[in-house]
């Protein structure tokens, strides 16, 4: 991403950031047969394959053959789908310096005795949702959301390989500023995780409703929010479905894909949101820690 500059403020990579990103993509690549318990050396060569790949044409995947549709790593045990790209997403490799960044955060705010809720809005097939709650447990209360039925589904079944099924509440909707609204969102056949309401694919009409709305107040029980936020564009949509979160006067963390849709970034310096940190090419970190008034 290029720089971007607002108000004065540099909200993009710094130099350091961007070595410390592609010498950690590397780094946790070789990790791979230490951090996969299960198919170690077929998933060590295919995120090699998968790397090559995407180094040639950025916008290709690779699918995962095969028969094996069960991978178990460090941070869980998850079934993915063959012939997709699912089994990138479930690498310990997987934005592993923005995974690295929430555990800590989360291990910071349950060992001061914060009491913490952690939404996982862009489900997919549930790897963060699985990651928090493996490490976490009744630590830390988790809310997953995901719209498209046969994603839901394997969250569902990756839930209940991990014995977590009473860890974390599903919400099989589409996140938006709109109320009891609809929305059709494509299933991308090749690689799920990028299914968007502007994509191709197998399309689902689908149920759309504001945060605020779901989870009522739901907020004020707690000291710390964290917010992880990946919708393939609609990041911004979400956002302004979710104000009520802002003025409840708790603490929230947030881990954004600017990725596709740079305005995103707009909108949260233009909310008063804290530019934080930007630990890989996909997301950046941001924090809010005041109560505002909106017009």
């Amino acid at each position: 991403m290029k720089n971007r500059m607002l108000c004065g403020m540099d909200y993009s990579y710094r130099w350091t950031e961007k070595v410390r990103f592609y010498f950690s993509y590397l780094f946790y690549k070789v990790l791979i047969p230490l951090e996969v318990l299960n198919p170690r050396w077929k998933m060590w060569a295919y995120e090699w394959r998968y790397s090559l790949r995407k180094f040639v044409d950025y916008s290709c995947c690779l699918p995962w053959e095969g028969d094996e549709s069960l991978i178990e790593t460090r941070f869980g045990r998850f079934r993915v789908r063959l012939n997709t790209a699912d089994a990138a997403n479930v690498s310990p490799a997987f934005e592993r310096l923005d995974v690295n960044q929430l555990l800590g955060l989360l291990e910071q705010s349950t060992r001061a005795g914060e009491s913490v809720l952690f939404l996982d809005v862009g489900g997919d097939i549930g790897t963060y949702s699985v990651t928090v709650a493996n490490r976490f447990g009744s630590k830390v209360d988790v809310h997953c959301f995901e719209p498209i039925p046969p994603s839901a589904e394997l969250i569902r079944e990756n839930l209940s390989l991990n014995g977590l099924d009473s860890f974390v509440q599903i919400h099989e909707v589409a996140l938006s500023d709109q109320t009891e609204s609809r929305i059709e969102i494509c299933l991308d056949d090749a690689a799920p995780g990028s299914s968007s309401a502007f994509g191709e694919g197998t399309a689902f009409d689908v149920p759309s409703e504001r945060l605020d709305v779901l989870l009522k107040n739901q907020w004020v029980h707690y000291d710390t929010v964290i917010l992880k936020l990946d919708v393939e564009g609609m990041e911004t949509q979400v956002l302004r479905g979710c104000e009520g979160l802002l003025r409840s006067g708790c603490r929230v963390e947030l881990m954004v894909e600017d990725f596709l849709d740079h305005s995103v970034l707009d909108y949260l310096v233009q909310r008063g949101w804290e530019f934080k940190a930007k630990r890989t090419d996909y997301n950046s970190w941001w924090s809010y820690r005041e109560r505002m008034e909106y017009e």
